[in-house]
């Protein structure tokens, strides 16, 4: 019986082959290095590996490496001024102007825009509902009747705010904010206003001519 036992020694190389063969098959997946343990009792500790690739062997493709198909139709839009500015001389900055000097700019936030020059575009849409909601702030209180006598706006001031709201409609649906119903009181306040300022003389233009005379050009309301 022990004749054909193989004896201990013998065992040892098959059992050192099997382990290089499951160490190149983790190290080969993990990170491509091979790594080869000897023990030191080994004869010489010398190892020889036979490596065998067959004829029809074709690469692993790595599922990471692929790259994704790009759909041809489809249409990428750029939007090259995400922020854009104002034209210094745009309308909408002359009306700014006015209404913070007659105190319809409150917050200090607000006159930081009004006077900011080039102004975001989308400051000019917040300074714009700002002023508005100031503005219809006056026909909310309950003394509306004695307040419109003597608030310092003109209809004319009100005019100009209502062009910019119908101006800026879209982008101040996307604020948030309800154009119509912002109009809708603007008009309320300006047919107020003109009623009150009705028959009254107003200053527009003093020119002096050649001869040293002062020409003074008045409008009536």
């Amino acid at each position: 019986m022990k004749k054909y036992m193989p004896s201990l020694r013998a065992l040892i190389p098959f059992g050192i082959l099997c382990i290089l063969a499951g160490i190149f098959a983790f190290s080969a997946n993990a990170d491509s290095t091979i790594t080869i343990p000897i023990p030191k009792d080994y004869p010489d500790r010398k190892v020889t590996l036979s490596l065998r690739i067959p004829a029809q062997t074709e690469p692993l493709t790595r599922k990471d490496q692929l790259k994704p198909a790009i759909n041809s139709n489809r249409i990428i839009v750029w939007n090259s001024q995400p922020s854009p500015k104002l034209d210094n001389d745009d309308e909408i900055l002359a009306i700014f102007t006015n209404m913070n000097r007659k105190g319809w700019v409150k917050t200090l936030s607000a006159r930081a825009s009004a006077t900011m020059r080039p102004l975001d575009k989308y400051h000019a849409i917040q300074l714009l509902i700002h002023i508005c909601n100031n503005i219809i702030e006056i026909g909310q209180s309950a003394n509306f009747n004695n307040i419109i006598k003597r608030v310092n706006l003109t209809s004319s001031d009100v005019e100009d705010v209502r062009r910019m709201v119908k101006r800026f409609e879209r982008d101040l649906i996307l604020f948030g904010s309800n154009p119509k119903k912002i109009d809708k009181d603007l008009l309320i306040i300006q047919e107020r206003l003109k009623k009150n300022t009705s028959g009254i003389l107003k200053v527009i233009r003093v020119e002096g001519t050649e001869d040293g005379a002062t020409v003074i050009h008045m409008t009536v309301d």
